[in-house]
Protein backbone atom coordinates (compact mmCIF):
# COMPACT_ATOMS: atom_id res chain seq x y z
CA UNK A 1 0.00 0.00 0.00
CA UNK A 2 1.36 3.28 -0.84
CA UNK A 3 2.08 6.17 1.79
CA UNK A 4 -0.44 8.62 0.15
CA UNK A 5 -3.18 5.61 0.76
CA UNK A 6 -2.06 5.08 4.43
CA UNK A 7 -2.22 8.83 5.53
CA UNK A 8 -5.88 8.52 3.78
CA UNK A 9 -7.30 5.21 5.61
CA UNK A 10 -5.39 6.61 9.03
CA UNK A 11 -7.01 9.75 8.41
CA UNK A 12 -10.39 8.30 7.64
CA UNK A 13 -9.82 5.44 10.69
CA UNK A 14 -9.13 8.58 13.06
CA UNK A 15 -12.54 10.14 11.82
CA UNK A 16 -14.58 7.44 12.65
CA UNK A 17 -14.96 7.19 8.69
CA UNK A 18 -15.27 3.31 8.33
CA UNK A 19 -17.72 2.79 6.09
CA UNK A 20 -15.42 4.97 3.12
CA UNK A 21 -12.21 3.42 4.98
CA UNK A 22 -13.70 0.07 4.29
CA UNK A 23 -14.16 0.97 0.65
CA UNK A 24 -10.96 2.46 0.48
CA UNK A 25 -9.04 -1.34 2.01
CA UNK A 26 -11.65 -3.35 -0.03
CA UNK A 27 -8.71 -3.57 -2.91
CA UNK A 28 -5.68 -3.67 -0.72
CA UNK A 29 -7.41 -6.59 1.47
CA UNK A 30 -8.36 -8.43 -1.73
CA UNK A 31 -4.57 -8.46 -2.59
CA UNK A 32 -3.92 -9.29 1.43
CA UNK A 33 -1.96 -6.50 1.73
CA UNK A 34 -0.44 -6.49 5.37
CA UNK A 35 -1.30 -2.94 6.31
CA UNK A 36 -4.61 -3.20 4.81
CA UNK A 37 -5.78 -6.03 6.86
CA UNK A 38 -3.69 -4.66 10.25
CA UNK A 39 -6.18 -1.69 9.54
CA UNK A 40 -8.88 -3.76 9.03
CA UNK A 41 -8.27 -5.48 12.36
CA UNK A 42 -9.28 -2.69 14.48
CA UNK A 43 -12.37 -1.65 12.80
CA UNK A 44 -16.16 -3.49 12.06
CA UNK A 45 -18.51 -2.11 9.55
CA UNK A 46 -21.88 -1.67 11.01
CA UNK A 47 -23.69 -3.15 7.22
CA UNK A 48 -22.16 -6.47 7.38
CA UNK A 49 -23.83 -7.35 10.21
CA UNK A 50 -20.89 -8.96 12.26
CA UNK A 51 -21.21 -10.07 15.60
CA UNK A 52 -18.71 -9.38 18.96
CA UNK A 53 -17.37 -13.05 18.59
CA UNK A 54 -17.02 -12.47 14.83
CA UNK A 55 -15.07 -9.18 15.06
CA UNK A 56 -12.71 -10.43 17.08
CA UNK A 57 -11.57 -13.68 15.54
CA UNK A 58 -11.14 -11.90 12.56
CA UNK A 59 -9.13 -9.38 14.28
CA UNK A 60 -6.79 -11.77 15.56
CA UNK A 61 -6.99 -13.31 11.92
CA UNK A 62 -5.78 -10.37 10.18
CA UNK A 63 -3.25 -9.33 12.79
CA UNK A 64 -1.73 -12.53 12.76
CA UNK A 65 -1.63 -12.10 9.25
CA UNK A 66 -0.16 -8.44 9.01
CA UNK A 67 2.05 -9.32 11.68
CA UNK A 68 3.53 -11.59 9.26
CA UNK A 69 3.67 -9.59 6.53
CA UNK A 70 6.06 -6.94 8.59
CA UNK A 71 3.65 -4.86 9.92
CA UNK A 72 5.53 -4.19 13.43
CA UNK A 73 2.31 -2.40 15.14
CA UNK A 74 0.21 -5.65 14.55
CA UNK A 75 2.93 -7.48 16.02
CA UNK A 76 2.89 -5.39 19.14
CA UNK A 77 -0.55 -5.16 19.52
CA UNK A 78 -0.67 -9.12 19.22
CA UNK A 79 1.73 -9.14 22.22
CA UNK A 80 0.03 -6.96 24.37
CA UNK A 81 -3.42 -9.04 23.48
CA UNK A 82 -1.54 -12.36 24.66
CA UNK A 83 -0.08 -10.42 27.43
CA UNK A 84 -3.18 -9.66 29.09
CA UNK A 85 -5.45 -12.00 28.00
CA UNK A 86 -7.90 -9.87 25.91
CA UNK A 87 -9.69 -11.90 23.22
CA UNK A 88 -7.20 -15.38 24.37
CA UNK A 89 -5.84 -16.69 27.27
CA UNK A 90 -3.05 -15.48 28.55
CA UNK A 91 0.14 -16.77 27.07
CA UNK A 92 3.42 -15.63 28.23
CA UNK A 93 5.02 -17.14 25.21
CA UNK A 94 2.95 -16.01 22.73
CA UNK A 95 3.29 -12.72 24.27
CA UNK A 96 7.02 -12.74 24.40
CA UNK A 97 7.18 -14.20 21.08
CA UNK A 98 4.96 -11.17 18.94
CA UNK A 99 6.99 -8.34 21.36
CA UNK A 100 10.19 -10.19 20.00
CA UNK A 101 8.89 -9.75 16.52
CA UNK A 102 7.68 -6.43 16.99
CA UNK A 103 11.21 -5.50 17.92
CA UNK A 104 12.84 -7.41 14.91
CA UNK A 105 10.76 -5.33 13.12
CA UNK A 106 11.76 -1.81 14.74
CA UNK A 107 9.04 -1.26 17.06
CA UNK A 108 10.51 0.72 19.85
CA UNK A 109 7.44 0.99 21.94
CA UNK A 110 7.42 -2.81 22.16
CA UNK A 111 11.07 -2.18 23.10
CA UNK A 112 9.64 -0.83 26.50
CA UNK A 113 6.45 -2.63 26.99
CA UNK A 114 8.86 -6.23 26.77
CA UNK A 115 11.67 -4.79 28.53
CA UNK A 116 9.18 -3.18 31.49
CA UNK A 117 7.81 -6.87 31.77
CA UNK A 118 11.23 -8.53 31.74
CA UNK A 119 12.92 -6.32 34.39
CA UNK A 120 10.34 -6.70 37.20
CA UNK A 121 8.59 -10.43 35.99
CA UNK A 122 5.03 -8.86 34.96
CA UNK A 123 3.00 -11.16 34.84
CA UNK A 124 3.98 -14.63 33.65
CA UNK A 125 6.63 -13.46 31.65
CA UNK A 126 10.01 -14.74 33.66
CA UNK A 127 12.14 -12.14 35.04
CA UNK A 128 15.55 -11.39 32.81
CA UNK A 129 16.75 -7.75 34.45
CA UNK A 130 19.63 -8.08 32.19
CA UNK A 131 17.92 -7.93 28.69
CA UNK A 132 14.72 -5.77 30.40
CA UNK A 133 17.91 -3.45 30.97
CA UNK A 134 18.73 -3.09 27.80
CA UNK A 135 15.50 -3.33 26.01
CA UNK A 136 14.49 -0.15 28.06
CA UNK A 137 17.82 1.60 27.30
CA UNK A 138 17.43 1.32 23.55
CA UNK A 139 13.60 2.35 23.88
CA UNK A 140 15.19 5.52 26.10
CA UNK A 141 17.36 6.14 22.82
CA UNK A 142 15.16 6.10 20.35
CA UNK A 143 12.87 8.47 21.87
CA UNK A 144 10.61 6.44 24.02
CA UNK A 145 9.88 9.01 27.16
CA UNK A 146 8.28 6.20 29.09
CA UNK A 147 11.43 4.44 29.48
CA UNK A 148 13.11 7.14 29.94
CA UNK A 149 11.17 8.01 32.97
CA UNK A 150 10.97 4.45 34.05
CA UNK A 151 15.06 4.07 33.70
CA UNK A 152 14.95 6.84 36.08
CA UNK A 153 12.88 5.42 38.89
CA UNK A 154 15.21 1.86 38.24
CA UNK A 155 18.33 4.38 38.92
CA UNK A 156 17.44 6.01 41.85
CA UNK A 157 16.87 2.65 43.52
Amino acid sequence: MENEIKQQAEDLLENGEVEALYELLSPYLEQNDPYAQFLYSSFSVESTGETEEEFEARSMRLLESASEGGVAEASYRLGVIYLYGNFVDNSSKSSSDYFERAIAQGHSHSKFTYGFNLYYGSGDVQQDKTRGLTLLEEAAQEGVELAREELKIIRLR
